[in-house]
Protein backbone atom coordinates (compact mmCIF):
# COMPACT_ATOMS: atom_id res chain seq x y z
CA UNK A 1 0.00 0.00 0.00
CA UNK A 2 2.80 2.61 0.53
CA UNK A 3 4.59 1.19 -2.69
CA UNK A 4 2.06 2.43 -4.13
CA UNK A 5 1.40 5.89 -3.06
CA UNK A 6 4.93 6.08 -3.33
CA UNK A 7 4.54 5.24 -6.90
CA UNK A 8 1.58 7.36 -7.81
CA UNK A 9 3.68 10.73 -6.14
CA UNK A 10 6.60 9.90 -8.21
CA UNK A 11 4.45 9.64 -11.14
CA UNK A 12 2.15 13.13 -10.05
CA UNK A 13 5.90 14.56 -9.87
CA UNK A 14 6.85 13.12 -12.98
CA UNK A 15 3.88 14.92 -14.66
CA UNK A 16 4.31 18.39 -13.47
CA UNK A 17 8.22 18.08 -14.64
CA UNK A 18 6.80 17.29 -18.06
CA UNK A 19 4.20 20.12 -18.16
CA UNK A 20 6.82 22.67 -16.29
CA UNK A 21 9.42 21.44 -19.41
CA UNK A 22 6.72 21.83 -21.97
CA UNK A 23 6.05 25.25 -20.52
CA UNK A 24 9.66 26.94 -20.71
CA UNK A 25 10.21 25.30 -24.61
CA UNK A 26 6.47 25.93 -26.32
CA UNK A 27 5.91 28.82 -24.61
CA UNK A 28 9.00 31.02 -26.69
CA UNK A 29 7.50 29.16 -30.14
CA UNK A 30 3.90 29.74 -29.29
CA UNK A 31 4.76 34.09 -28.32
CA UNK A 32 6.59 33.82 -31.69
CA UNK A 33 3.83 32.57 -33.50
CA UNK A 34 1.42 35.21 -32.14
CA UNK A 35 4.29 37.85 -32.54
CA UNK A 36 4.76 37.13 -36.40
CA UNK A 37 0.79 36.79 -36.38
CA UNK A 38 0.64 40.18 -35.47
CA UNK A 39 3.50 41.27 -38.21
CA UNK A 40 1.62 40.37 -40.73
CA UNK A 41 -1.77 41.24 -40.00
CA UNK A 42 -0.15 45.09 -39.81
CA UNK A 43 1.62 44.56 -42.87
CA UNK A 44 -1.77 43.30 -44.19
CA UNK A 45 -3.49 46.56 -42.55
CA UNK A 46 -0.64 48.85 -44.37
CA UNK A 47 -0.94 46.99 -47.98
CA UNK A 48 -4.85 47.81 -47.40
CA UNK A 49 -4.56 51.11 -46.33
CA UNK A 50 -1.39 51.73 -49.83
CA UNK A 51 -4.52 50.07 -51.99
CA UNK A 52 -7.12 52.35 -50.69
CA UNK A 53 -5.33 55.30 -50.98
CA UNK A 54 -3.70 54.75 -55.21
CA UNK A 55 -7.46 53.87 -55.55
CA UNK A 56 -8.60 57.29 -53.88
CA UNK A 57 -5.91 58.90 -56.20
CA UNK A 58 -6.65 56.86 -59.56
CA UNK A 59 -10.72 58.49 -58.56
CA UNK A 60 -9.82 61.86 -58.20
CA UNK A 61 -7.16 61.38 -61.28
CA UNK A 62 -10.30 60.22 -63.08
CA UNK A 63 -12.71 62.98 -62.28
CA UNK A 64 -9.97 65.68 -62.80
CA UNK A 65 -9.38 64.14 -65.98
CA UNK A 66 -13.43 64.01 -66.58
CA UNK A 67 -13.32 68.11 -65.34
CA UNK A 68 -11.03 69.07 -67.72
CA UNK A 69 -12.72 67.28 -70.35
CA UNK A 70 -15.66 68.97 -69.86
CA UNK A 71 -13.78 72.59 -69.38
CA UNK A 72 -12.60 71.60 -72.95
CA UNK A 73 -16.27 70.99 -74.54
CA UNK A 74 -17.62 74.04 -72.75
CA UNK A 75 -14.68 76.64 -74.47
CA UNK A 76 -14.64 74.76 -77.66
CA UNK A 77 -18.91 75.47 -77.64
CA UNK A 78 -18.40 79.00 -76.55
CA UNK A 79 -15.56 79.55 -79.39
CA UNK A 80 -17.79 78.01 -82.11
CA UNK A 81 -20.96 80.71 -80.94
CA UNK A 82 -18.69 83.26 -81.00
CA UNK A 83 -17.23 82.27 -84.33
CA UNK A 84 -20.61 82.43 -85.56
CA UNK A 85 -21.94 85.45 -83.99
CA UNK A 86 -18.37 87.27 -85.46
CA UNK A 87 -19.33 85.97 -89.03
CA UNK A 88 -23.18 87.18 -88.57
CA UNK A 89 -22.06 90.83 -87.16
CA UNK A 90 -19.50 90.92 -89.82
CA UNK A 91 -21.71 90.13 -92.40
CA UNK A 92 -24.27 92.62 -91.36
CA UNK A 93 -21.71 95.34 -91.31
CA UNK A 94 -20.39 94.63 -94.85
CA UNK A 95 -24.58 95.10 -95.69
CA UNK A 96 -24.30 98.37 -93.92
CA UNK A 97 -21.58 99.62 -95.61
CA UNK A 98 -22.35 98.46 -98.96
CA UNK A 99 -26.27 100.48 -98.01
CA UNK A 100 -24.17 103.65 -96.67
CA UNK A 101 -22.28 103.69 -100.16
CA UNK A 102 -25.44 103.03 -102.10
CA UNK A 103 -27.02 106.39 -99.75
CA UNK A 104 -23.98 108.17 -100.32
CA UNK A 105 -24.08 108.03 -104.17
CA UNK A 106 -27.74 108.63 -104.29
CA UNK A 107 -26.57 111.51 -101.80
CA UNK A 108 -24.08 113.08 -104.93
CA UNK A 109 -27.06 112.48 -107.06
CA UNK A 110 -29.16 114.07 -105.87
CA UNK A 111 -26.74 117.16 -104.77
CA UNK A 112 -25.82 117.08 -108.34
CA UNK A 113 -29.34 117.22 -109.70
CA UNK A 114 -30.04 119.98 -107.29
CA UNK A 115 -27.07 122.02 -108.60
CA UNK A 116 -28.67 120.96 -112.21
CA UNK A 117 -31.77 122.79 -111.03
CA UNK A 118 -31.09 125.69 -109.28
CA UNK A 119 -28.99 126.22 -112.75
CA UNK A 120 -31.82 126.24 -114.88
CA UNK A 121 -34.07 128.39 -112.71
CA UNK A 122 -36.56 125.72 -111.27
CA UNK A 123 -39.10 126.89 -108.71
CA UNK A 124 -39.50 127.32 -105.18
CA UNK A 125 -41.49 124.48 -104.57
CA UNK A 126 -39.48 122.43 -106.64
CA UNK A 127 -36.51 123.14 -105.25
CA UNK A 128 -38.00 122.76 -101.70
CA UNK A 129 -38.97 119.06 -102.89
CA UNK A 130 -35.50 119.05 -103.85
CA UNK A 131 -34.45 119.90 -100.76
CA UNK A 132 -36.83 117.94 -98.05
CA UNK A 133 -35.46 114.90 -100.25
CA UNK A 134 -31.95 115.59 -99.79
CA UNK A 135 -32.68 116.29 -95.76
CA UNK A 136 -34.54 113.07 -95.47
CA UNK A 137 -31.10 111.02 -97.66
CA UNK A 138 -28.63 112.60 -95.23
CA UNK A 139 -30.65 111.74 -92.47
CA UNK A 140 -31.08 108.02 -93.41
CA UNK A 141 -27.20 108.14 -93.95
CA UNK A 142 -26.42 109.28 -90.75
CA UNK A 143 -29.04 106.80 -89.18
CA UNK A 144 -26.92 104.18 -91.11
CA UNK A 145 -23.40 105.12 -90.50
CA UNK A 146 -24.32 105.41 -86.41
CA UNK A 147 -25.79 101.61 -86.89
CA UNK A 148 -22.81 101.01 -88.31
CA UNK A 149 -20.62 102.31 -85.54
CA UNK A 150 -22.36 99.92 -83.07
CA UNK A 151 -21.79 97.22 -85.60
CA UNK A 152 -18.75 97.84 -86.00
CA UNK A 153 -18.11 97.97 -81.71
CA UNK A 154 -19.79 94.80 -81.59
CA UNK A 155 -17.75 93.05 -84.45
CA UNK A 156 -14.86 93.99 -82.47
CA UNK A 157 -15.53 92.89 -79.06
CA UNK A 158 -16.46 89.65 -80.86
CA UNK A 159 -13.15 89.10 -82.76
CA UNK A 160 -11.50 89.87 -79.27
CA UNK A 161 -13.50 87.41 -77.42
CA UNK A 162 -12.58 85.09 -80.04
CA UNK A 163 -9.04 85.74 -79.60
CA UNK A 164 -9.32 85.44 -75.71
CA UNK A 165 -11.06 81.74 -76.55
CA UNK A 166 -8.21 81.06 -79.22
CA UNK A 167 -5.83 82.00 -76.36
CA UNK A 168 -6.72 79.86 -73.60
CA UNK A 169 -5.17 76.67 -74.97
CA UNK A 170 -3.24 75.90 -72.23
CA UNK A 171 0.99 75.58 -73.72
CA UNK A 172 3.21 72.60 -72.37
CA UNK A 173 4.93 73.35 -69.17
CA UNK A 174 9.06 72.94 -70.06
CA UNK A 175 10.43 69.52 -68.56
CA UNK A 176 13.75 69.61 -67.67
CA UNK A 177 15.82 66.87 -69.66
CA UNK A 178 16.86 65.13 -66.40
CA UNK A 179 13.21 64.07 -65.54
CA UNK A 180 13.34 60.48 -66.50
CA UNK A 181 12.34 56.80 -65.67
CA UNK A 182 10.65 53.91 -66.10
CA UNK A 183 6.93 52.75 -65.99
CA UNK A 184 5.94 51.09 -62.77
CA UNK A 185 2.02 50.35 -63.32
CA UNK A 186 -0.42 50.06 -66.38
CA UNK A 187 -3.94 50.43 -66.70
CA UNK A 188 -4.76 49.39 -70.44
CA UNK A 189 -8.33 49.94 -70.04
CA UNK A 190 -7.99 53.73 -68.66
CA UNK A 191 -4.88 54.18 -70.24
CA UNK A 192 -3.71 54.95 -66.88
CA UNK A 193 0.10 55.25 -65.83
CA UNK A 194 2.24 54.88 -62.49
CA UNK A 195 6.03 56.43 -63.43
CA UNK A 196 8.76 56.43 -60.72
CA UNK A 197 9.64 59.62 -61.63
CA UNK A 198 8.71 63.06 -59.70
CA UNK A 199 9.13 66.17 -58.35
CA UNK A 200 12.75 65.19 -56.88
CA UNK A 201 13.65 65.68 -60.54
CA UNK A 202 11.30 68.77 -61.49
CA UNK A 203 8.82 66.82 -63.21
CA UNK A 204 5.87 69.61 -63.60
CA UNK A 205 2.25 68.57 -64.06
CA UNK A 206 0.72 69.09 -67.18
CA UNK A 207 4.05 67.83 -68.80
CA UNK A 208 4.14 65.97 -71.45
CA UNK A 209 6.58 62.79 -72.27
CA UNK A 210 7.45 60.06 -74.70
CA UNK A 211 7.61 56.32 -73.79
CA UNK A 212 9.90 53.88 -75.86
CA UNK A 213 10.60 50.51 -75.78
CA UNK A 214 13.73 48.98 -77.40
CA UNK A 215 14.59 52.79 -79.01
CA UNK A 216 11.14 52.70 -80.66
CA UNK A 217 8.08 55.28 -79.68
CA UNK A 218 5.02 53.56 -77.85
CA UNK A 219 3.41 56.29 -76.58
CA UNK A 220 2.95 60.13 -75.72
CA UNK A 221 1.50 61.04 -71.88
CA UNK A 222 0.44 63.82 -70.13
CA UNK A 223 1.35 64.02 -66.19
CA UNK A 224 -1.57 64.80 -64.33
CA UNK A 225 -0.78 64.24 -60.72
CA UNK A 226 3.34 64.60 -59.26
CA UNK A 227 4.62 63.15 -55.83
CA UNK A 228 7.99 63.00 -54.73
CA UNK A 229 9.07 59.97 -56.58
CA UNK A 230 5.72 59.35 -58.18
CA UNK A 231 3.58 60.55 -61.03
CA UNK A 232 0.67 59.54 -62.26
CA UNK A 233 -0.48 60.19 -66.84
CA UNK A 234 -2.11 59.36 -68.98
CA UNK A 235 -1.90 58.68 -72.43
CA UNK A 236 -3.24 61.50 -75.07
CA UNK A 237 -5.37 60.99 -77.45
CA UNK A 238 -4.22 59.63 -80.24
CA UNK A 239 -0.78 58.99 -79.36
CA UNK A 240 -1.01 55.05 -78.32
CA UNK A 241 0.92 53.81 -81.08
CA UNK A 242 1.35 50.59 -79.02
CA UNK A 243 0.26 48.69 -75.69
CA UNK A 244 2.86 50.39 -73.19
CA UNK A 245 3.90 48.02 -70.79
CA UNK A 246 5.65 47.86 -67.53
CA UNK A 247 9.27 48.82 -67.51
CA UNK A 248 9.10 51.13 -70.51
CA UNK A 249 11.38 54.23 -70.72
CA UNK A 250 10.41 57.04 -70.09
CA UNK A 251 11.82 60.98 -70.89
CA UNK A 252 10.67 64.31 -71.71
CA UNK A 253 9.01 65.18 -75.11
CA UNK A 254 10.62 68.67 -75.21
CA UNK A 255 13.31 69.12 -72.70
CA UNK A 256 13.93 72.43 -71.13
CA UNK A 257 17.51 73.14 -70.52
CA UNK A 258 19.04 71.54 -67.37
CA UNK A 259 19.84 74.85 -64.75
Amino acid sequence: MLLLRLCLVLAILAGIGVIVVSQMVLKPQIVGIIENRTTYSNNWMRAEGEKKKLNKELTETQTKLKSTQNDLDTTKSALDDTTKQLAATTKLANERAAAIQKLNGDLKAVADKLAAWEALGLSVDQITGLIKELKDIKLANEGLLEENKVIAKRAKELDTRLKELLSDKELDPPVPAKARGRVLVVDPKWDFLVLDVGSKLELPEKGVLLVSRDGTLVAKIRVMNVQADRSIANIMPGWKLKDVMEGDQVFPYAPANAQ
